[in-house]
């Protein structure tokens, strides 16, 4: 993917807490495509995944994307991260 932005971030950290929750962002992906509620997430050693939108139903959670290129989701989570940072210190 030649292009990734991050079109909107939004801090969402919980205070006091460690690891967890600690905002979302809109994902453009080139031209064509937006995802919309990445999830950026921190761990309680302090390193940083996404999670991707899913539906709860029936008690299990069913991904609405799926991401199968590790590379793609290595980005994705860069430029979220880049974003919260920036949040942060505005």
């Amino acid at each position: 993917m030649d292009e990734v932005e991050v079109v909107k971030f939004y801090p969402f950290e919980l205070p006091g807490r460690k690891g967890g929750l600690i905002g979302y962002a809109d994902v453009k992906l080139g031209e064509h495509l937006i995802i919309r509620g990445v999830k950026l997430m921190k761990n309680k050693h302090g390193g940083y995944y996404v999670q991707l939108p899913s539906v709860q139903s029936g008690g299990k959670s069913y991904p609405l994307v799926e991401i199968t290129s590790r590379e793609l989701l290595d980005i994705i989570r860069r430029k979220v991260k880049d974003s919260y940072e920036k949040s942060i210190t505005i």
